[in-house]
């Protein structure tokens, strides 16, 4: 009888430990797709977005019906919530999102509203999402991470990644920057190495140009995709021209998410380097006055493409 009982018991906190796993009250948690495969709709059982993988980490937003809102990817939609299980992970890119709010939202150093403020965000500010936990929503802006309450923030409509290099107050720089379509920080293409070195790009977004700044204070060029590869894949040269030379020559029918693509006058008088993301557009630190931001590969940097670079080799 002993037995039985501890085996109920273990049944009993076995059972309590799933049906926590995915909560039953509509605050925002995380949860990972338990299928070979999942639908993600732009409606509850409507036309299909995507396909997402077994494993793939999602945000949860409402789970009142079978048909869970989720986001994933930079998308927001909907998908059958008896193939969604719980999971311990809360750091995962979701894309960017936009912040919505009447003036300004507080962006925290911890999940809670007696922490400590990072900055204040503007309505319509644009952050890297990297996570999910106790309901806040883990974002990159600046070059600082930090927390924003789930009720002010969306992923609807957004354009382009956060271009401040401080906090919202300050004047926006560029309007050249695009957002990559396929959400570029969440690359899951042909390997881990390409995804790291991307989602560790991200991570900088909005940090400013510094000439000869090789730091998260400040990049320039080829210092911050020196600084990028030498934490994530290994060292590459510190010099746009000697990132050039040392690296393995491919056209831009040839790019990869990963690969550096460089710019200049000339093979031999190469003056800018980014990295590709993917979709015709890449990350880089383009010039005094600006911030690391994506950009399009077309009109004067594809005039002025001499080439791509490849270190990593899947």
């Amino acid at each position: 009888m002993k037995s039985m009982h501890k085996l109920f018991k273990l049944a009993v906190s076995g059972a309590l430990a799933a049906a926590m796993l995915l909560p039953s009250s509509l605050a925002m948690y995380q949860a990972q797709v338990k299928a070979d495969a999942l639908y993600l709709r732009k409606s509850p059982g409507g036309e299909i977005i995507t396909t997402l993988p077994q494993g793939t980490k999602v945000a949860v937003l409402n789970n009142s019906s079978s048909w869970y809102k989720v986001v994933v990817n930079g998308k927001e939609g909907y998908v059958s919530g008896e193939y969604l299980t719980g999971t311990a992970t809360t750091d995962f890119s979701l894309g960017n999102g936009k912040i919505v709010c009447d003036t300004s939202v507080n962006f925290r150093s911890q999940p809670n509203t007696s922490s400590a403020i990072l900055a204040s965000l503007r309505n319509g500010t644009v952050v890297s999402v990297t996570g999910v936990q106790s309901g806040w929503y883990k974002v990159t802006y600046g070059g600082k991470n930090g927390f924003v309450s789930a009720d002010y923030l969306t992923f609807s409509g957004v354009q382009a990644p956060a271009a401040s290099t401080n906090n919202s107050t300050a004047g926006s720089s560029s309007s050249g920057a695009v957002k990559p379509s396929n959400n570029a920080v969440a690359y899951t293409g042909n390997s881990e190495k390409r995804a790291s070195v991307l989602e560790f790009a991200a991570e900088f977004l909005g940090t400013p140009y510094v000439y000869g700044g090789s730091t998260p204070s400040g990049f320039d060029c080829s210092g911050f995709t020196s600084y990028v590869f030498k934490n994530t894949v290994g060292s590459i040269p510190r010099v746009a021209q000697a990132q050039f030379d040392a690296t393995t020559r491919i056209t831009m029918e040839e790019l990869q998410p990963g690969d550096l693509v460089f710019f200049g006058s000339s093979a031999g008088s190469i003056s800018h380097v980014g990295i590709y993301v993917g979709d015709q557009t890449f990350i880089h630190s383009p010039h005094t006055g600006d911030v690391v931001k994506y950009e399009s590969l077309s009109g004067s940097y594809a005039n002025r493409f001499q080439g791509g670079g490849r270190v990593i080799f899947d």
